[in-house]
């Protein structure tokens, strides 16, 4: 069998990683895959560059135009990531004439458009890395606005009245409506929580929809010396650490990445004289002139065995997204045997026990989250040795065998 996969990047976002992290662990067990990709930015041999439209520089101008035209004709409180995705640049043409059995879709906003998936005659897989395919051009459910129209249908007469000028939502719904409803996809969602928005909603209810997980490599993503990782980055050995992964986000009630309620959560621990954050990645000032305690930013990093490190240097990893498919940091941490506290939304509960490996707050409360944050510190040791156990259950090996099922079944429809 041989596999092609389509994305729009190989790293640089968390679909990315886990695309390229399947595609190694394809190879790695004997399947011919590749990952093509608008943009390149990892050395891997296995990912190639696709070729671009005639008249690119044309796409690309309308790509521009699309995203601008976005902004100034639709003014939402929605925050949520929006992508209309009718201009492209890539071109897939040769996909249909070429050697590959299957075309395995992930994140391809931007990369491969609507139209263009639906000229595509090979049997097709999508892993949904977020719920764009069955909502509008929305990302993600507007669940924080309580807009079900993904479930309800787009129609003139539930537009939200958050949303003012023109409607792209529904625009870019009818067109999924009409080019892909019935076309034969085979969904993959990496939680259960993703898998339920599917089959709720109003597009692609009825398509067959399996739960798979993104791989992660453990031999990369292990525990090491706390104490040695911390002593090399200067990071204090006498205090507990909390590690977080979105310093780079400005500080607002509408940051997707939940900042401002971790800032609420970190003003109202106790004992803050005990406590350090370690930022992943740059440091906004934004965020930091918020920060009750003392930190330390890593700067941007896009090596794994730096990150596992990281990991490693915290007593608890907190993640406060609004909305999460499956968070690639919530599992890292807990690969490299650091609980993570977490808002128990989307499908962070399929990776995070509560009170096990970790916390599951009460959504959109910081005062639970504070309780959350204690409570890992508090139980650091147990939790820390819970988290051995979701490596046994979730492995590279099974998640190969569970995608040829799908392929396989795939190409038989």
């Amino acid at each position: 069998m041989k596999v092609l996969m389509l994305g729009s990047w190989d790293s640089g976002g968390g679909a990315a990683i886990a695309a390229n992290r399947l595609c190694n662990a394809m190879i790695k067990y004997g399947i011919d895959a590749s990952l093509f990709v608008e943009k390149k930015k990892t050395d891997a041999d296995y990912v190639c560059v696709l070729p671009k439209k005639k008249l690119y520089y044309l796409h690309a101008a309308g790509r521009v135009m699309e995203n601008r035209l976005i902004r100034k004709l639709t003014k939402t409180t929605n925050k949520i990531l929006h992508t209309v995705n009718c201009v492209t640049v890539s071109d897939i043409s040769w996909i249909n004439d070429s050697d590959y059995d299957v075309v395995h879709l992930h994140w391809i906003n931007g990369t491969v458009s609507t139209s263009d998936i639906a000229k595509i005659n090979k049997p097709i897989v999508w892993t949904l890395h977020d719920s764009w395919p069955c909502c509008g051009a929305e990302h993600h459910p507007n669940l924080i606005e309580n807009d079900t129209r993904w479930k309800d249908g787009y129609t003139k007469d539930n537009k939200p009245d958050t949303t003012k000028g023109v409607d792209i939502c529904k625009k870019v719904w009818e067109q999924k409506r009409r080019l892909l409803k019935d076309k034969n996809i085979i969904f993959v969602a990496p939680s259960d929580w993703e898998r339920d928005i599917l089959k709720k909603s109003a597009l692609f209810g009825d398509s067959e929809c399996f739960v798979i997980p993104n791989p992660l490599p453990y031999s990369i993503f292990h525990t090491h010396d706390k104490m040695n990782e911390r002593r090399l980055r200067g990071i204090p050995t006498d205090k507990m650490v909390i590690g977080f992964g979105a310093a780079n986000q400005m500080d607002s009630p509408d940051s997707m990445k939940g900042t401002s309620y971790l800032i609420e959560a970190l003003n109202r621990l106790g004992k803050k004289d005990r406590c350090f954050i370690l930022l992943f990645g740059p440091a906004q000032d934004g965020f930091t002139r918020h920060l009750p305690v003392p930190f330390y930013s890593s700067g941007y990093t896009s090596d794994p065995d730096e990150m596992a490190c990281l990991y490693s240097c915290c007593d608890c990893f907190v993640n406060s997204s609004l909305i999460e498919n499956l968070s690639n940091t919530v599992f890292e941490s807990i690969a490299c045997h650091t609980p993570v506290t977490a808002f128990d939304v989307g499908g962070t509960s399929d990776l995070v026990t509560h009170k096990f490996n970790g916390y599951l707050a009460k959504p959109y409360d910081p005062d639970d989250l504070t309780r959350g944050i204690e409570f890992c510190l508090e139980n650091n040791k147990s939790l820390s040795d819970n988290c051995a156990e979701l490596s046994e259950k979730i492995t590279e090996k099974h998640i190969v065998e569970d995608y040829l099922k799908v392929y396989s079944l795939a190409l038989k429809s």
